[in-house]
């Protein structure tokens, strides 16, 4: 065996050694907040037949049927069994290293990096850039938190085709094969407009390799990307209906690219700048991490959160046109072609984030699974600059120096994830580190408080959702679940007023309608728990439940009844 594969199987095998101990507490951790609703209780996957051919009750969201597929197959092995879920999940991201160790060198088999100092040593760079991947803890969002492999999924089918659009490329064999590779790429691309809405972006990703790493594309390369550009197509037809007046077409564009926000576009803008910047400082200092972070909307151009990050921003679009210019053969002086890659790496970032942290709002303007594949950019481009400084500095102990101190560094990113993914074992243990983050916040109490009623611990639940109730006086589901909980911990009395405010925030909803009937009359106040219950009885019945549906018609007779 050649030395220099012996050295690729070997730190790739170190990568994956790496990925498994970061995630080795990770096997066991429960189904926490969308993991229930979207896995757990998804009535959609239980039947994997009725699910492949879209039966009723059996359907999942067109625009990302390949993740919903992935759960589908799990539960068909393993049942609700979450360790099959994770292990999945960290397979997946494993393989997602993998690429990323794999992009590196095929990127310095290009004809633009070829010439590098570094090319001799792809390997290393390589390393450099995939392990800290790997084990870095802000990729636990994505990896332990079993619904968010949607994005790692996405992630891995987005680098799978950049994978096998270089090395159709590359090939020399040409033919067959290298249009079975071209066509193998192309399939990839499908799925990745299957899995998320993210991979929106990748033909403008294939193009960034192509014009970075081949030249300025020619006619026949631009009719190559072309069937690529066209699969973003899928994406907008996915969501919106095209056969419709022109104007409701347009009402529909629009409500498709607002997910359940009531920011304006340009505030949303302004707060990505400076939320693009917390991701960073995150990637670098990886302290400070949160399930709901409690991010403020920039209210203004002039405001110094928008500011500094716009100029952190401008200063890293700065060194990537710079890297661009001087790894260029027609530089008056050429620096190392590497520095292309760095290029690369810092727009892969910017492009990557496009989707998520631009003019489409989401109403989480923050969540730490949105950078798993902008972090890969990151990598790439620090990975590259870190090996062109060693190499500069320690050309004959270069491979050592970069192996070692990027080992160093793994095992610290391990050890933090190792911590992070602690938070992931229970809701109640991912809330609790919720609220001490963002205080401020009325989610984070709410669903302290659900996980700590969930546990039979109906006390202790009270006062978290209190503080939610208070941070969100207008949450009617809030004080509707503040009252049931005041029910279960003996004060039926107090939790009247809660139940009344929810009603008159969200009138007839029909758990707040039971729930102050059976506040009542817990508390003697049979005549008006009587009206309550009836006012549930007379819902239409697809909106109450049958069983609480009898009991509340037998409370009203029997108000009735000692009437008469």
């Amino acid at each position: 065996m050649e030395r220099a594969t012996r050295e690729r199987l070997v730190l790739g095998a170190a990568v994956l050694l790496l990925g498994a101990l970061a995630y080795a507490n990770s096997l066991q951790g429960a189904f926490v907040f969308d993991d229930v609703q979207q896995v757990q209780d998804n009535p959609a996957l239980r039947d994997l037949g009725a699910f492949l051919v879209g039966a009723p009750g059996h359907r999942a969201p067109l625009n990302r049927f390949v993740p919903y597929l992935t759960f589908a197959l799990n539960y068909r092995v393993g049942g609700l069994s979450v360790t099959g879920f994770h292990v999945a999940n960290l397979a997946i991201h494993l393989a997602n290293a993998l690429l990323v160790f794999a992009l590196v060198l095929a990127a310095f088999r290009t004809p633009r990096l070829a010439g590098s100092a570094l090319a001799g040593r792809a390997a290393v760079v390589a390393f450099a850039a995939a392990a800290p991947f790997a084990t870095h803890p802000l990729g636990t969002q994505a990896v332990s938190y079993i619904v968010q492999r949607i994005t790692s999924l996405a992630t891995f089918f987005y680098l799978a085709t950049i994978l096998l659009y270089l090395s159709a490329r590359l090939s020399t064999a040409g033919g067959w094969r290298r249009g079975a590779r071209y066509g193998l790429a192309l399939a990839t691309c499908v799925l990745a407009m299957r899995t998320k809405e993210i991979a929106f972006t990748l033909p403008l990703a294939l193009l960034l390799f192509e014009w970075g790493l081949f030249g300025r594309p020619s006619a026949r390369r631009w009719l190559g990307l072309v069937p690529f550009g066209a699969t973003a197509a899928l994406i907008p037809l996915s969501i919106v209906r095209v056969a419709q007046p022109i104007g409701q077409l347009l009402a529909e564009a629009s409500a498709a690219t607002r997910v359940q926000a009531t920011v304006s576009r340009l505030e949303y803008l302004r707060t990505q700048v400076a939320v693009l910047a917390a991701y960073l400082r995150l990637l670098a200092w990886p302290t400070g991490q949160n399930i709901d972070h409690d991010f403020p909307i920039v209210p203004s151009f002039t405001a110094p959160r928008f500011l500094l990050g716009l100029l952190v921003h401008l200063a890293l679009l700065a060194l990537a046109a710079w890297a661009w210019r001087r790894s260029s053969p027609r530089s008056l002086r050429p620096a190392d072609p590497a520095w292309r890659l760095v290029s690369i790496g810092i727009l892969l970032f910017f492009l990557a984030n496009a989707v998520e942290s631009s003019l489409i709002p989401i109403v989480d303007v923050m969540f730490e699974h949105r950078v798993y594949l902008p972090s890969v950019g990151v990598f790439l481009a620090a990975a590259t600059a870190g090996s062109l400084l060693a190499e500069r500095l320690a050309p004959v102990r270069f491979g050592a120096w970069m192996v070692g101190i990027t080992t160093i560094l793994s095992l610290i990113l391990a050890g933090a994830t190792l911590a992070r993914n602690r938070v992931w074992r229970s809701d109640l243990a991912l809330w609790s580190d919720a609220v001490t983050r963002s205080p401020g916040k009325a989610r984070p109490w709410f669903n302290l408080g659900t996980a700590l009623a969930e546990a039979e611990r109906y006390r202790e639940a009270v006062e978290p959702m209190r503080r939610a109730t208070r941070l969100d006086p207008g949450w009617a589901k809030a004080h509707t679940q503040l009252g049931g909980l005041l029910i279960l911990d003996g004060a039926p009395a107090a939790a009247v007023p809660e139940l009344e405010e929810a009603l008159r925030l969200q009138p007839g909803e029909p758990a707040t309608l039971f729930n102050l009937g059976e506040a009542l009359w817990r508390s003697g106040q049979r005549r008006e728990a009587a009206a309550r219950f009836q006012q549930y009885v007379d819902l239409p019945p697809a909106k109450s439940d049958p069983q609480l549906r009898r009991a509340a018609a037998a409370r009203v007779r029997a108000v009735a009844a000692q009437a008469d």
